[in-house]
């Protein structure tokens, strides 16, 4: 057996008093989930990319994005990676629990009153620092250099490597009942709740081959938010402001589509509030917040 995955599991162990026969089980688990993820990484290859709102460039050459954080196009060169198939899930995200004996988060209401949000195949909701530690753990175990995302990384793969692409569908465009859930599908998936989460590769990926970029809940990036970042980030593989006080996030959270476009910009606090209260401890994390991992050279 891996000397790494027993130090790691010892390491657990030490923490938490479980014996080498559990220990042993969860490392062999740990090693499992770890496999699993790199086996579903697509590579991309890196390359050179206009980042931003590029509507002006195209089509009827007006911008696609109401947002004016995205407005200045910038070029963008990005070196090699691979990047998650699919979002992790509520069940990838249990076995990690399990491996590292870290105490589970709290469960949020919506999980309590839909339940079938909470299924194994649908993507996990966590905080800004819960995903990084979840990608960081997967590096440990696998020995590969694995993160979240950059915010460069992120729309350079869900634009299929920096095609003018409005939204990371299979054809690019936006077809409800087709390449994403319609309204009574959504109620279907949700016991009736109707907010756009359902279970992962459902609906056909982007040419990449990634599902669900954009949609199915907004995804944390590595990147600290900046609203004027574009007019002064770096070319060759950027990765967001030193510091700041929100994270940036991609991806389709209900409502208007705007918010699965392939360039919209939001952000939360790292810890986002739920439904406006500031209570994790009793109130958990929405199900809207989710993520996938990367692996750099």
């Amino acid at each position: 057996m891996n000397n790494k995955l027993i130090a790691i599991a010892t390491g657990v162990c030490f923490l938490t008093g479980c014996d080498r026969g559990s220990a042993a089980a969860d490392t062999l688990a740990a090693k499992s989930l770890a496999d699993k993820s790199v086996a579903n990484m697509v590579p991309v290859q890196g390359g050179e990319f206009l980042m931003g709102d590029f509507g002006p460039l195209v089509g009827e050459k007006l911008p696609f994005s109401i947002q004016q954080d995205d407005k200045k196009l910038h070029k963008v060169v990005l070196s090699d990676f691979a990047i998650s198939k699919f979002k992790v899930t509520n069940a990838d995200y249990a076995a990690y629990l399990k491996a590292t004996g870290i105490k589970p988060p709290p469960v949020n209401i919506l999980l309590k009153d839909y339940p079938s949000i909470a299924k194994d195949d649908y993507s996990v909701g966590v905080t800004w620092q819960q995903a990084k530690n979840y990608c960081q753990w997967l590096g440990k175990v696998s020995g590969k250099n694995i993160d979240l995302p950059t915010e460069a990384q992120w729309e350079y793969a869900a634009r299929s490597r920096g095609q003018y692409l409005p939204f990371a569908t299979d054809n690019g465009k936006f077809e409800e009942g087709k390449n994403i859930p319609n309204e009574d599908q959504l109620n279907k998936y949700t016991d009736g709740y109707g907010f756009p989460i359902y279970p992962i590769g459902k609906y056909p990926p982007n040419p990449l081959g990634l599902y669900d970029m954009g949609l199915s809940g907004s995804e944390w990036v590595n990147d600290w938010y900046a609203s004027d970042y574009y007019s002064h980030s770096q070319v060759n593989d950027p990765q967001g402001p030193e510091k700041g006080t929100r994270k940036v996030l991609r991806g389709y959270v209900g409502g208007d589509s705007q918010y699965a476009l392939t360039m919209f910009r939001q952000s939360s606090q790292p810890v986002p509030k739920f439904g406006g209260r500031d209570n994790y401890d009793k109130y958990g994390v929405s199900p809207l917040y989710v993520f996938r991992c990367v692996m750099n050279k």
